[in-house]
């Protein structure tokens, strides 16, 4: 917002030009330029779609991790990075049983990995706290999200939806509209993108024929969600329910306003919740972008592969930027780092 002030005080062109802040999920008045740039300039030649749908990433993957002596496990729970003598020797899982490496990656966030995986007495006896410590006790998490996932029996075609992207606010204010939503969960969205995986896929009419999918995700405060830490996924309770089902209610109104296509259609539609997201992800409070994207952060010079315990190396969106490109760029660099080869050569041309 300072950079845009030098150029102009028009509120709905500085509205236009920030329209896209939920690509990493901090109004303008607290969100790095350096970033919105990078982000903005990203989308001008458009993004991709991977042919097959998100699951096609790990689909592709796996195999070349395999094929080199790797494995690819689910369900396994890490419970702590083990140190020893300042080097990171290997992982402890949540069962007992520890895995032995020369190498340890990490690519749980660098507040997970460094408030919840590395033992603080194991950590080397150093200045406290560690520099990467201090800069994390400095720097917010991101927002929190919830998202509402629709399936309609008819297909995107007759549907007539293009795939496209909707960003839709309140009004150009994103600060403000922000700011209602923080005092007041009741107020409107403060952003709301709906996004239609199954027309952007070409492959979805051949394996689902008749079908069409929809998401909607709007950004959310953590705070209503705390009373329910301690509940277990799918039995959180009567109140929880319902809480989930106004907001679902809220999210398939204002989908239903946007897309008028698919209004009365929605033959099933499901809601993700902040607490979804830190029992999938471990984020402790439904992080949906890991740190905030704050000047603070793009400036904190401890966030990079490298860490202050050896043989230990951080990986993903905490690296670089934020979102899907950005993770995949932090484990470039990360593959980099570790090899001590520039990788970043080889990369020609930005991926959506």
């Amino acid at each position: 917002l300072d950079v845009l002030h030098r150029w102009t005080h028009n509120p709905d062109l500085i509205g236009i030009l920030t329209a896209q802040w939920g690509d990493y999920g901090l109004p303008p008045s607290q969100s790095s330029f350096g970033i919105h740039a990078l982000i903005a300039s990203h989308y001008f030649d458009g993004a991709s779609y991977p042919i097959g749908g998100a699951s096609r990433i790990a689909e592709t993957i796996a195999p070349l991790i395999e094929n080199n002596g790797g494995r690819v496990v689910v369900g396994a729970d890490v419970a702590e990075i083990v140190v020893r003598d300042g080097n990171a020797t290997g992982v402890k899982m949540s069962d007992g049983r520890e895995f032995h490496s020369s190498i340890v990656v990490s690519d749980a966030g660098a507040r997970n990995t460094f408030e919840r995986l590395v033992p603080p007495a194991k950590t080397p006896r150093t200045q406290a706290p560690l520099p990467i410590q201090a800069d994390l006790r400095r720097i917010p998490g991101s927002m929190a999200h919830l998202s509402l996932y629709v399936g309609i029996k008819q297909s995107a075609a007759e549907l007539g939806l293009n795939g496209t992207n909707l960003w839709i606010y309140p009004t150009p204010d994103h600060d403000a509209n922000m700011a209602r939503l923080m005092s007041n969960p009741s107020a409107p969205f403060p952003a709301l993108f709906i996004s239609f995986p199954s027309a952007k896929d070409p492959l979805f009419e051949t394996k689902h024929p008749g079908r069409a999918t929809i998401e909607a995700v709007a950004f959310a405060p953590y705070a209503p969600f705390a009373q329910f830490e301690s509940t277990a996924w799918k039995h959180r309770g009567q109140d929880y329910d319902a809480l989930k089902t106004c907001l679902a209610e809220r999210l398939r109104r204002e989908l239903e306003l946007a897309v008028p296509e698919i209004a009365g259609k929605i033959d099933h539609a499901e809601l993700s919740t902040p607490l979804t997201t830190r029992h999938f992800m471990n984020y402790q409070q439904g992080e949906a972008y890991g740190l905030a994207a704050t000047p603070e952060r793009f400036r904190a010079r401890s966030l990079t592969p490298h860490t202050p315990i050896r043989n230990l190396y951080l990986t993903g969106q905490d690296v670089t930027a934020l979102g899907v490109t950005g993770a995949m760029m932090g484990g470039v660099v990360a593959a980099s780092a570790i090899l001590g080869r520039n990788l970043m050569s080889k990369v020609t041309k930005p991926l959506g």
